[in-house]
């Protein structure tokens, strides 16, 4: 399983730093529990080239990347968890933890021609369940701000 610590470094350097205000953090990932659950029990590295995702790499195969390396952007999913936990530590709190689809959906009501919105396909793809909508979640961190209710969150905590 693929580990970032960095990303807890950083997290934990920006909450630190800030004073009073927000942070969003959007990315494909998960919480602790599915993210070291037996469905990504070999793990999540993925490769991209040409915006096409080759999926997560599988043990037995020369691996995309080594067969044409410099062709393709390597990441892996975000444990959410430990990313929160950093933030609390720091005197942050949760706001908000759900999929982009319930984020996006929620944020409709701002936008003056929701309609509209929902025909373009760039925003469709962003907001579609089972696709980049679940995948990617959207986790709102605020400190110094309390618990404003706000338009993002009208789910609050929804995650598939």
């Amino acid at each position: 399983m693929e580990i970032n610590l960095r990303a807890v470094d950083w997290m934990r350097e920006a909450a630190r730093r800030l004073r009073r205000g927000f942070m969003l953090v959007i990315d494909y990932g998960h919480d602790a529990r599915e993210l070291y659950s037996a469905t990504h029990a070999g793990g999540t590295l993925t490769t991209f080239a040409a915006h096409r995702g080759s999926g997560p790499e599988r043990p037995l195969h020369e691996p995309a990347w080594l067969r044409q390396p410099g062709d393709h952007d390597i990441t892996s999913h975000v444990d959410f968890t430990s990313i929160r936990a950093a933030a609390e530590d720091e005197g942050m709190t949760t706001i908000g933890w759900l999929d982009q689809t319930y984020f996006l959906l929620g944020l409709l009501s701002s936008i003056a021609d929701p309609e509209s919105a929902l025909r373009n396909p760039q925003y469709r793809m962003l907001m579609m369940p089972g696709g980049l909508g679940s995948t990617h979640k959207v986790l709102i961190l605020g400190k110094g701000v309390g618990s404003p209710a706000l338009k993002g969150c009208s789910f609050k905590v929804r995650v598939t």
